[in-house]
């Protein structure tokens, strides 16, 4: 018999249940919203049809019974639709899912109304991106169409069907790919859709910090099988295992005669200007390369320019990974036999601060070229973010005191008109000497000799 106090307890624990599973869907809610750019598992894949006695209908999904006939009945105008919209990979979402999908027409006089629709569609949550999965669901929905217009597979609700959606929900969710063997082998992969890259200029400077091949955050580890020689050269910005890039690859042209010049300290221009190439194309390669996060675009490095420790540098007295990846870089071409410590190094970082050069910090601190390579120090740091780089933007600024403040020997330099229309405020000096094709120490003679011209850090 059942007392009161359990009859209670059981009550306040139902009503604790449902609160705690109200509370993780608000928090979820909170957490992934639509335009959050999150990927999401596939919930369900289902087949819908056009039955020529019941109209649409779900003629088979997996999981069973997840998408409800209320809520198919509510977008089934969308899941068969008009014939304008036949083949046109189409995203819905509604009431809690997004749904993607691809409908098909096939005409033919085989068929109760001498036509059949169908659409083969993928279930997400509706707060995740599902871009990736457009292009599996219209290859799905073109080679079903082939089985259907030569076995009926899809029409006569093949017992393999149920096998096939369940197949497809769990590779591709777990591996992101799949391969359907019948009477034809059919791959599928789902791709990584990235952000577009950044646009390249004649400043920037590429640093090679991954390998074409080399997994992804979020992705499967690479085979452990590598080579003990393996080069520490190229680090990958998110601290996977650094491997070599492979000259003998099946690079495009471009890239492979681009390549070699690609060492973390020559420019764009440089670049084009001793591989040979034009302008043009390098960029498009090396935007190509940043947007397979091949390499990644820093600034020009001068031992005049400023750098600032960021919040991140704490990382690096924290992560053993880190330190040993940052040890063997900046010693790679140093022929010592006492390797520098962690200290010394992070030392150096953090003297990094406006109003001290890089200069100025590696006199302060007695780094030799013996001990350690400052330069590969710095390339490392802005890879990994570790510091930024505070960028110098002259500024000409017009005094009614002064109609000729600028002396004569700075106006007998070459190009020195030129280049002053380019001091707006709006372009670095690594910028405008390569718009106006001066050097560094003509350009800062040109800054330094007129007293109108202003520099903004930033």
């Amino acid at each position: 018999m059942t007392t009161r106090a359990e009859t209670q307890r059981e009550h306040d624990h139902g009503v604790h249940t449902k609160y705690t599973t109200l509370m993780s869907s608000k928090i979820m809610e909170t957490r992934y919203y639509e335009g959050c750019d999150r990927e999401g598992p596939i919930r369900c894949i289902f087949l819908g049809e056009f039955h020529p006695v019941a109209g649409p209908k779900i003629s088979c999904q997996f999981p069973e019974d997840y998408v409800s006939k209320e809520l198919f009945d509510a977008i089934s105008a969308y899941i068969i639709p008009k014939p304008q919209m036949q083949k046109c990979t189409m995203t819905i979402n509604a009431l809690g899912h997004k749904i993607v999908g691809y409908p098909i027409r096939i005409d033919n006089s085989r068929y109760e109304r001498n036509m059949y629709l169908f659409n083969l569609c993928f279930v997400c949550d509706s707060w995740s991106k599902t871009v990736q999965y457009e292009p599996v669901v219209k290859k799905l929905g073109e080679h079903l169409t082939i089985m259907e217009e030569e076995t009926g597979f899809v029409s006569s609700c093949s017992t393999k069907l149920p096998t096939l959606l369940a197949h497809l929900l769990h590779d591709l969710n777990t591996f992101r790919k799949a391969t359907l063997v019948g009477e034809t082998v059919m791959h599928l992969k789902v791709l990584e859709v990235r952000k577009d890259p950044v646009a390249v200029h004649d400043h920037d400077v590429p640093v090679l910090v991954a390998s074409v091949g080399l997994p992804r955050p979020g992705r499967p580890p690479p085979p452990p099988a590598r080579a003990p020689e393996q080069s520490q050269e190229h680090l990958d910005v998110d601290d996977d295992e650094p491997v070599e890039v492979d000259m003998d690859a099946d690079w495009d042209l471009t890239t492979r005669q681009l390549l070699p010049y690609i060492n973390g300290y020559n420019h764009i221009s440089k670049i084009a200007s001793d591989a040979n190439v034009e302008k043009t194309l390098v960029k498009s390669c090396i935007q190509n390369l940043v947007y397979y996060n091949v390499v990644m675009l820093i600034p020009v490095l001068m031992f005049n320019n400023m750098y600032r420790a960021t919040p991140k540098l704490s990382r690096l007295f924290s992560d053993l990974e880190m330190q040993k990846s940052c040890l063997s870089f900046i010693t790679n071409d140093c022929d010592t036999k006492e390797k520098p410590n962690i200290a010394r190094v992070a030392g150096v970082l953090c003297a990094l601060q406006q109003g001290s050069t890089l200069r100025a910090v590696c006199e302060r601190h007695a780094v030799s070229a013996a001990q350690f390579d400052v330069r590969r120090l710095v390339v490392f740091a802005l890879i990994h973010g570790l510091v930024k780089c505070l960028r110098r933007f002259p500024v000409y600024v017009r005094n009614p005191s002064r109609p000729n403040g600028f002396s004569a020997r700075a106006d007998a330099l070459p190009a020195a008109g030129g280049v002053r229309r380019l001091f707006t405020g709006l372009h670095s000096v690594d910028e405008i000497c390569c718009l106006a094709r001066v050097d560094m120490v003509t350009l800062d003679r040109i800054i330094d000799e007129d007293p109108n011209v202003a520099v903004i850090w930033r």
